[in-house]
């Protein structure tokens, strides 16, 4: 099967993005032809330079929903948007289109161009969150055209946890097209572990020994950048000599720094810009460290789960695992019950091993591969 897999492009590093490139190396490996279609954005450079070492890669003059100044709406009218792009898409002649979008609103007008190919498709959708729940400018006005267009389409909605199904099906009305597919990620090869920790500190400057807490996303408010530094701050009032490293950049980063300064906490608290080579940091790291608001499936979590390290998460998001429990993971709390936990390496080793075990059973990029590969035959059934 010859499947093309579209981002609605609103960036390369996101967790949304990495995921095609997962999704795509896993179908490949299955036997499928797999090809991407991007925006021409120099943004999706990185993805489509990754994707290009197993696939093909098409791109086109295409406007994502926010760099368009009428954001969801603009893009819902943009009529000309979607017969161009269904144009393409045809070119390629997929037997199946697979359309990736990081939110609800974001990609109406690929929605539509997916509806207009004429050619079997379904939609991935991230984040389920409606605009007034995210508190957005004219919530209402977003709100409402994102329903009426996720209900004119006509495939399959993939939402990657089950809390996110609830929320759709909450936002549309609950629908059999409307299905659950979790995230998958690379199972990481753990025998590697202890020379890439020697290699790799040595590189960014850390001892053997140290204990070093890392996270991985975009500087931006969603993932919770400045509550991660009063996290470390709280670490180190009972592990002075911990370590902590955030991997990513962003609009925050200025302030991140002016943080950092402030607090004296340069000794102490690292920041790398977009890292290519992210499973040799976790690898290298002894816990992750997760304060993001709001996710769907966050694939940096599935990613440090495969690589053993134990897991440290706030509440809120923990409520929306609820395959995460005490057992694999620490729930990060407001009081210092929590850092005791860290302070226990037998327990952080068993915490490690019962994530690597969750990701082995329900969480690898093969197992995920399969579910599509499923949904696409019936998809492709239902329309012919």
């Amino acid at each position: 099967m010859k499947i093309l897999l579209a981002s609605s492009s609103s960036g390369s590093r996101g967790g949304g993005e990495l995921y095609l490139v997962y999704l795509g190396r896993a179908l490949a490996q299955r036997g499928h032809a797999v090809v991407l279609w991007a925006s021409l954005n120099p943004r999706m450079d990185e993805l489509a330079n990754t994707f290009s070492g197993f696939g093909e890669v098409v791109r086109s003059e295409y406007e994502n929903t926010y760099d368009q100044r009428g954001r969801s709406i603009a893009s819902y009218l943009n009529f000309g948007a979607s017969r161009k792009v269904a144009a393409v898409w045809r070119q390629s002649e997929p037997d199946f289109i697979h359309l990736n979008k990081q939110n609800l609103e974001d990609g109406l007008d690929l929605m539509r161009a997916a509806r207009q190919s004429g050619v079997p498709n379904l939609c991935t959708i991230h984040l389920t969150q409606s605009a007034r729940y995210l508190r957005a400018k004219f919530a209402g006005a977003r709100d409402l055209v994102s329903r009426r267009a996720l209900r004119r389409y006509p495939g399959m909605l993939v939402t990657v946890l089950e809390s996110r199904r609830r929320d759709l099906a909450d936002f549309l009305g609950d629908s059999p097209r409307i299905r659950m597919i979790p995230n998958g990620v690379p199972l990481f090869d753990l025998s590697r572990r202890d020379a890439l920790r020697r290699a790799k500190r040595a590189e960014l400057g850390f001892a053997f020994e140290d204990q070093l807490f890392i996270a991985v996303g975009r500087m931006v408010e969603q993932k919770r950048p400045l509550l991660f530094l009063e996290k470390a701050a709280q670490v180190l009032h009972t592990l002075p000599k911990a370590k902590f490293l955030w991997v990513g950049d962003g609009a925050l980063s200025e302030e991140w720094d002016m943080h950092v300064a402030a607090k004296g906490l340069g000794g102490k608290v690292r920041r790398l810009p977009w890292h290519s080579d992210v499973q040799s940091l976790l690898l290298s790291s002894d816990v992750f460290l997760h304060v993001a608001e709001f996710e769907g499936l966050p694939l940096a979590i599935l990613e440090a789960m495969s690589a053993a390290l134990p897991c440290a998460i706030t509440a809120n998001l923990l409520g929306e695992m609820p395959f995460m429990d005490s057992e694999n993971s620490i729930a990060i709390g407001d009081n210092d019950s929590w850092v005791g936990r860290l302070n226990n390496p037998e327990e952080l080793r068993t915490l490690g091993a019962a994530g690597r075990r969750l990701a082995e059973e329900s969480f690898s990029f093969g197992k995920m591969a399969e579910s599509y590969q499923s949904l696409y035959q019936e998809s492709h059934a239902a329309h012919r």
